[in-house]
């Protein structure tokens, strides 16, 4: 494909690189089919101007949490659209099929149910972090606002909740528990299927660099490795494919 492939993502304060999951999810897609492309970073307050003036349908009812435009989306080389990076993947293993990213191996289900598990269950920790670690000031804005009437108290509170510290990692740990089942089916490891990489394995990698940038002092990103040996050396042998984050 040419360089006229564009990535739609989130943008971060300073320099510009990728830090949430979804985005990295076809982020990593890309990079591991190594297929050239250009990121367009996109404020959270602007992706429903920028992209539904590209033509691109909104989002299904009750899907990506109720946002009617989200990020990722891409611009493929023939002009076409797609938002969703689980939309986006499929459309890139139509049109580059090698290297395959093996999504009927029966794992990219259960592994997105157990990383969204553990993922939901994290974010009284990591949620409120955001806005302050990682958001320029229209989409810490946003964020903050948006995320208030959806938790129902603002998210500085919602870090000193009981659902947040202890409380949170006890309910991450069943998705996490899933997870280090998941990893162990093939001792060989180090990826979901053995040697062999596919999408699961960047829905894994995808969750723990965004839970690494919201580290702090080892207390989330550290902790999560600790909980089983399987998980740092999956992150290890996914860093090729975090490199390049912008």
């Amino acid at each position: 494909m040419p360089e006229d492939t564009i990535l739609y993502d989130l943008p971060s304060k300073g320099r510009c690189s990728c830090w949430s999951l979804n985005p990295w999810k076809a982020r990593l897609a890309l990079n591991y089919k190594a297929i050239p492309y250009r990121t367009e970073w996109v404020e959270y307050p602007d992706l429903k101007p920028t992209l539904s003036a590209l033509g691109i349908p909104p989002n299904p009812p009750g899907t990506n949490n109720g946002a009617v435009y989200s990020s990722p989306a891409v611009r493929f080389s023939d002009g076409t659209y797609v938002m969703d990076s689980d939309n986006i993947v499929h459309a890139l293993d139509r049109m580059q099929p090698e290297p395959s990213l093996h999504l009927d191996n029966g794992y990219t289900d259960r592994v997105q149910a157990a990383v969204l598990e553990a993922h939901v269950a994290l974010v009284p920790i990591n949620l409120p972090r955001v806005p302050v670690k990682l958001l320029r000031p229209a989409s810490r804005e946003y964020l903050e606002t948006t995320r208030e009437k959806r938790f129902g108290m603002p998210l500085e509170e919602l870090a000193k909740s009981e659902k947040a510290g202890e409380s949170a990692w006890k309910a991450a740990e069943p998705g996490m528990e899933k997870l280090r089942a998941i990893l162990h089916e093939h001792e060989e490891g180090p990826y979901v299927m053995g040697k062999t990489v596919s999408f699961a394995d960047f829905h894994i990698a995808g969750f723990w660099r965004f839970v690494q940038v919201l580290d702090e002092g080892g207390d989330v990103f550290d902790r999560g490795m600790r909980f089983d040996e399987s998980f740092p050396k999956h992150f290890d042998a996914c860093k090729e494919w975090l490199r390049r984050d912008d």
